[in-house]
């Protein structure tokens, strides 16, 4: 998109939050665009997360031994136990 397309999204946008919050003033106008203008827009809807199998930093998908989770968890809660305060 060319420059005026993008200033034309986001001055909409910004007088369209105005009317939401029914707040009409320069200054919060002026915010409003300084924020716009620091988001990032994405127009790739196409983008899709690839992870690969076997991570185990993700749960609920696989990449995770059920087993060593359960093991882990009971571990700790015993060692929790036996420790003296």
């Amino acid at each position: 998109m060319a420059g005026h397309e993008v200033a034309n999204l986001r001055i909409a946008a910004a007088i369209a939050t105005m009317r939401r919050y029914d707040r009409f003033r320069v200054p919060y106008f002026q915010s409003l665009l300084v924020q716009a203008r620091k988001q990032t827009r994405t127009e790739d809807g196409s983008r899709e997360i690839v992870r690969r199998p076997g991570n185990p930093m993700l749960r609920y998908v696989g990449g995770c031994d059920p087993l060593t989770d359960t093991n882990a968890a009971v571990a700790s809660a015993s060692l929790q136990e036996s420790l003296k305060l």
